[in-house]
């Protein structure tokens, strides 16, 4: 009877520890957004920022997982789950208001790209009024635009998600896209784009560019604490230099 009451006794503190255990691993989810995060032929995540929140959890001793997701996924879960965070989201004055950011991990710069074919006279966002700007529909990159005085009924044009986009301006549907071009050729090449008759016409240098590992707040102070110092340790160590040489990137 003894050994009956132990063995349930050792099942239960395994359940519990299973439980405590779950409830404390953290979820690093992100968008396919290559070479940054991905799922690679094997059907696994992979990528530049991949490696970095593995080196992170590492370095914090953190249990954790890496999930790739649509971005509107992503967000739900940001928003509902306080274990769960984005592994890289543009650092806004607005977002910064909901979400706690706990250490830049890339930087990815804005451009105004258009057709090769077709040349205009750009200085500065303000010269691009009146041509066909487009991005997507409920991105940041909307709200940027709209505030510098784009509009619909003008010269603001939106796309349902990102390979519309591409194809609204290889149709002459629309004359400049904002983007960033981290995987710009890649991206075209996947859905039959010639990337050659494209180019950057404008860098949009007040455009938000730091990437950063985003966490909701109610995720415990000691744990985003622990999170912030990897991120740190791994700069200061030279880890994440190696990192970027792997995957061919630079951050500037």
């Amino acid at each position: 009877m003894k050994n009956v009451f132990f063995i349930c006794l050792i099942i239960l503190s395994l359940l519990f520890a299973g439980h405590a255990k779950s409830a404390n691993t953290l979820r690093f989810t992100a968008e396919d957004l290559y070479p940054l995060h991905f799922i690679n032929q094997k059907g696994q995540s992979d990528g530049f920022l991949v490696d970095v929140v593995n080196a992170i959890l590492n370095e914090c001793s953190c249990d954790g997982s890496i999930e790739i997701m649509p971005q509107a996924r992503a967000f739900r879960e940001l928003q509902t789950d306080a274990n769960t965070l984005m592994m890289s989201l543009l650092k806004t004055p607005s977002r910064a208001k909901n979400y706690d950011f706990l250490g830049e991990v890339y930087t990815a710069h804005a451009y105004l790209v258009g057709k090769n074919e077709r040349q205009f006279q750009l200085t500065d966002l303000q010269s691009a009024r009146g041509l066909r700007v487009s991005t997507v529909r409920g991105y940041f990159s909307q709200r940027y635009l709209e505030n510098a005085g784009f509009t619909l009924e003008k010269d603001l044009v939106l796309a349902p998600e990102p390979a519309s986009l591409m194809k609204m301006l290889y149709k002459d549907r629309t004359d400049l896209v904002l983007t960033n071009t981290l995987h710009l050729e890649e991206e075209l090449k996947s859905i039959g784009l010639d990337p050659t008759k494209i180019e950057k016409k404008l860098r949009l240098a007040d455009f938000p560019s730091e990437l950063h590992i985003v966490a909701n707040k109610a995720l415990p102070k000691e744990t985003k604490n622990a999170i912030s110092s990897a991120i740190k340790s791994i700069k200061h160590s030279g880890h994440y230099n190696a990192l970027l040489a792997k995957w061919h990137l630079s951050n500037s």
